[in-house]
């Protein structure tokens, strides 16, 4: 038998994470789970960076200075709604950070969008996603950007 009790969400904000979100809020809904929300910032800074060779840390960020407040008053409806959920906002590498808060937080599952990029675009850019769904032990639901129509709530 399949148990979900913990699901992680991370989100950059973007339309196509929006939707990850309102799929993940329901299908939270539809059996229990606990949601981690998770915001990554990466480190524009190159004397940031780590130097090859080093393990990179997961650094914690206070919330208030990138949690917007569209996505704040969404969380904080739908925790009124009975929605067990929190957030944490981390620095580092995106795929490298969701896949250490999901083992260390023990995550059933991973529900993330994918902004479904093809071609040079993505070959230049990358794909968190992809990255996750690849390097993953446990399941990852990929929300494609034009899944907005089948996010049904009661």
């Amino acid at each position: 038998m399949i148990h979900l009790s913990k699901i992680l969400c991370p989100t950059d904000y973007s339309s196509t994470s929006d939707n990850a979100v309102r799929y993940a809020v329901e299908f939270a809904r539809k059996v229990g789970a606990y949601i981690r929300f998770v915001h990554i910032i990466s480190s524009a800074n190159p004397l940031e960076k780590i130097t090859a060779g080093q393990e990179e840390s997961i650094v914690p960020i206070e919330e208030d200075d990138v949690l917007p407040d569209s996505f704040s008053r969404t969380l904080m409806a739908e925790k009124q709604k009975g929605l067990n959920a929190d957030i944490r906002v981390l620095k580092g590498d995106a795929p490298k950070v969701i896949a250490a808060q999901a083992a260390s937080w023990g995550a059933d599952l991973i529900i993330m969008g994918s902004h479904g990029r093809s071609g040079l675009h993505r070959l230049i850019m990358g794909s968190v996603a992809e990255e996750v769904f690849r390097s993953s032990d446990i399941p990852v639901l990929l929300v494609k950007q034009d899944a907005a129509q089948k996010i049904v709530s009661d």
